[in-house]
């Protein structure tokens, strides 16, 4: 049996795949150990005659979601381990070769780790991986999941779980992380080097891609329940959305400038917390950062809170 089965869903991504491909061919690993597998959702470009042309395993099914093609590529896997990334990501030359530690430890249920960002990246990018990027001091930590963008499953551990959440648009990984959680650690090992080139580069893209995000965020709500970890997402956009509205209601009705300015005080309370929260323990922080990452946290529960209705 291979080691590696990296499969990779794909739509239109000429402009990545190739690039994809090449850094996974590339690694520093025995082929004949590993294969790669690229379902396409019907694309309309040179996606498919790309990933064909580098070797890949190509299947096609059109018209369905991101789980979905993942879990299709996992049908056609043939190996002990299921390596998920997208089709904008690039992998370092030893990235199965640091995943292979991990093939004989039985109580990993889920490895990987955080993509990084490309170093040509923007303001918007850079500091928004202040959040997503960092899991502690340490090369190995214990977290609670893992993005599908860099993201190792046993295959048995897999099938065991029911593979990906068909019903979610986005967020299914989280929702998979919370069940495989159940049958053993997730680890998150910043060896296991890859590159998102897809990240928002814009404030405008950062807000509708969080927005898409929010929407299936508070489906897995109905899926999974609420953990404790994920109430920052989901309780906190409700009362970034609500209190400067009860703020301006209040000061309205009794004529009085001081209910809104301490309502817009206690609007940006938990915001500035939390931006200081992530900021703690980094040494010769800029007071730029601070502020972008304020303003980007703004945004960012701004397009979460809107998912609720739009």
């Amino acid at each position: 049996m291979l080691d590696f089965s990296v499969i990779i869903p794909a739509k239109n991504e000429e402009a990545n795949i190739s690039a994809c491909l090449d850094s996974i061919f590339s690694n520093r690993y025995p082929p004949e150990r590993y294969e790669v597998i690229v379902v396409d959702n019907g694309s309309d470009d040179r996606t498919v005659a790309v990933a064909v042309s580098r070797n890949a395993t190509v299947a096609q099914l059109p018209d369905v979601n991101i789980s979905a093609l993942r879990n299709h590529g996992a049908k056609l896997a043939g190996g002990r381990v299921l390596a998920f990334m997208d089709a904008d990501c690039t992998v370092a030359v030893d990235w199965l070769q640091q995943a292979s530690r991990y093939l004989e430890q039985p109580d990993v249920a889920l490895f990987g780790s955080p993509p990084g960002i490309p170093q040509e990246s923007t303001w918007v990018q850079r500091t928004w991986f202040l959040v997503r990027g960092r899991t502690g001091d340490h090369e190995v930590t214990e977290v609670s999941w893992l993005e599908s963008m860099n993201m190792f499953i046993p295959r048995h551990l897999f099938f065991k779980v029911d593979g990906f959440n068909e019903e979610l648009v986005t967020c299914e990984d989280v929702d998979i992380s919370y069940r495989l959680a159940e049958h053993g650690r997730i680890i998150s090992d910043v060896r296991i080097r890859a590159t998102h080139h897809g990240e928002a580069r814009t404030l405008r893209e950062f807000f509708r891609k969080e927005r898409w995000r929010g929407k299936s965020n508070y489906a897995g709500l109905r899926v999974h329940g609420l953990r404790p970890e994920e109430i920052p997402s989901l309780v906190l956009p409700a009362y970034f959305l609500l209190m400067p509205m009860l703020a301006i209601l209040a000061s309205f009705a009794t004529g009085s400038l001081s209910y809104l300015l301490t309502g817009l005080v206690l609007w940006q309370f938990p915001v500035c917390l939390i931006t200081m929260w992530k900021m703690k323990g980094r040494e010769g922080v800029d007071p730029v950062e601070i502020i972008r990452l304020w303003l980007l946290y703004n945004v960012y529960y701004a397009a979460r809170s809107t998912a609720m209705f739009f």
